[in-house]
């Protein structure tokens, strides 16, 4: 989280990679011929995390749910939520306190996945599971979306079947850009502007909410400079990275570069500045709850998820006039991997065949999908057509698009019909000007022999990269000499050695 990563990624089809199927899978047509060859006669209660704070209409929607998949496969789904502020703490207690669970939502990079699946925390999925479970997956999955998932050759979790884009932009307040005669936001410099005239004159409004995993380091540290972090090394704020322009397969340290420091003073001006609270190391707000309730002057996240409360936000308060900025035209940019939302089960599992046949209902059930991404059909939403849909009054209790359905996204996942013209025009931008690739786009560091470091790591980072994100640190100079300092004592040379060698090896395979 990314997520970021929280991530609704905004897809777009490619030919060609949709109809790839698993290597070794036979397919199914359909789950009901599934149905007819598993024993269902024990109903089966199901437990599955997934991110974010549970919305007010949530039991009603989950009630519909859990209906269909009782009637399917004698199965209901009890879904709890872990929260922005938690996710660093409370998803690896899941796995650390031996909670009794059965799916939960993961993701490369930003979400756990590789440090859980070397970790034996989630189950692998074998070609037979698969084939006799998730049929409709192996059908539709790209082959390249199981090659991503697989770690030590192994997968453990069925990724997003849609490509998507993470990259980081920004939600403003159009009135009050427009009130203080702010031109169009298409610029750091811009974006500084804004933040500097509302900290100055707006008394109940703060630029950004700089909490719950809003974590500016990727647009204005990675994207700003062409960095990106390698998959699979670090939780939430990224270690170590490459340039996304340099093919050789170089890693380096992101702490020790130069922009890494430029960045911590950046954060140190914003934080004395007023952009945010001084209580923000201790906030649980999410990234967005402060935007659409008036509070904050902008948010940050990819284009999906700033699009969608766009136009949530426009239709309860028209006056506000949300946009969305760009706030680095041209910057180069990867396309997500698949595995940037998928969904795994717990290792533990009681019932992991009967979750593995929900998720796969999740994924490719119409009914089921429609649901659990847009809510109560007459309430939160209707359809348009067969593959667009139009929010209603209730949305709001339910966003649709934005309840963590993410690690089931696929191509029968509607879209909004009054999505802004902006998103799919700055994708198509994107793709035909802005998107490279790089070998290490696809690889994923198997942190299986250095885990005792990267578990230090990870602790190091809450106790002094956050600080320094958070701008609260006197000397933000000093403060990441120090951070530098305290990485390496708890192994990051160890584990970038680790990171390279395996590098090398993933770059030379490729060729």
């Amino acid at each position: 989280m990314n997520k970021f990563m929280k991530k609704f990624g905004v897809t777009f089809l490619v030919a060609g990679i949709i109809m790839s199927s698993l290597s070794g899978c036979s397919t199914s047509k359909n789950t009901a011929s599934t149905k007819a060859t598993v024993d269902t006669k024990d109903a089966v209660k199901l437990k599955m995390y997934i991110l974010g704070d549970k919305p007010k209409d949530a039991d009603a929607v989950y009630g519909k749910m859990n209906a269909i998949l009782t009637q399917k496969i004698n199965a209901t789904i009890d879904v709890n939520f872990i929260s922005w502020g938690d996710q660093a703490t409370k998803y690896p207690l899941l796995f650390s306190s031996g909670e009794d669970f059965d799916l939960i939502f993961t993701a490369t990079g930003w979400c756990y996945y590789n440090q859980m699946a070397t970790r034996n925390g989630f189950l692998e999925l074998t070609p037979e599971l698969l084939q006799k479970y998730a049929p409709q997956s192996v059908k539709n999955e790209p082959k390249l979306a199981w090659e991503q998932a697989k770690v030590n050759k192994k997968i453990y979790m069925i990724p997003n079947d849609q490509d998507e884009y993470a990259y980081s932009v920004v939600g403003i307040r159009g009135d009050l850009r427009e009130k203080y005669h702010i031109p169009a936001i298409t610029s750091q410099a811009g974006l500084e502007k804004y933040y500097e005239t509302i900290a100055k004159n707006e008394k109940d409004i703060v630029p950004i909410i700089n909490g719950g995993g809003q974590n500016l380091q990727f647009p204005l540290e990675l994207q700003a400079n062409g960095f990106t972090g390698v998959m699979g090394t670090y939780g939430s704020d990224p270690i170590l990275g490459y340039k996304m322009n340099d093919t050789t397969g170089k890693v380096f340290s992101i702490i020790d570069t130069p922009e890494y420091k430029d960045y911590a003073v950046k954060m140190k001006k914003y934080a004395d500045s007023g952009y945010w609270s001084k209580s923000s190391i201790s906030s649980k707000e999410t990234r967005d709850d402060g935007f659409k309730a008036g509070k904050s002057a902008s948010m940050i996240w990819n284009i999906g998820s700033v699009a969608n409360d766009l136009k949530i936000m426009n239709a309860a308060h028209p006056e506000w006039k949300v946009e969305i900025a760009d706030i680095l035209p041209g910057s180069k940019k990867f396309a997500n991997p698949y595995t940037n939302n998928g969904m795994a089960i717990n290792a533990n599992s009681k019932n992991s065949e009967r979750a593995l046949m929900a998720l796969d209902l999740l994924r490719y059930d119409k009914d089921l999908n429609d649901i659990t991404f847009n809510g109560v059909k007459g309430t939160h939403w209707d359809a348009v057509g067969d593959k667009e849909f139009k929010t209603l009054g209730a949305t709001a209790n339910f966003p649709a698009g934005n309840v963590c359905p993410w690690g089931w996204h696929t191509s029968i996942t509607r879209t909004d019909v009054a999505r802004p013209k902006i998103v799919p025009e700055t994708i198509a931008k994107w793709q035909k000007n802005d998107t490279i690739h790089n070998p290490l786009e696809t690889f994923t560091f198997d942190d299986s022999l250095v885990k005792n470091e990267m578990a230090a790591i990870n602790t190091v980072v809450t106790q002094y990269g956050l600080p320094l994100h958070l701008g609260i640190i006197a000397d933000p100079v000093k403060g990441a000499e120090i951070y530098s300092q305290k990485l390496k004592a708890a192994g990051l040379d160890k584990v970038m050695k680790a990171v390279q060698e395996q590098a090398d090896k993933f770059i030379k395979s490729k060729k």
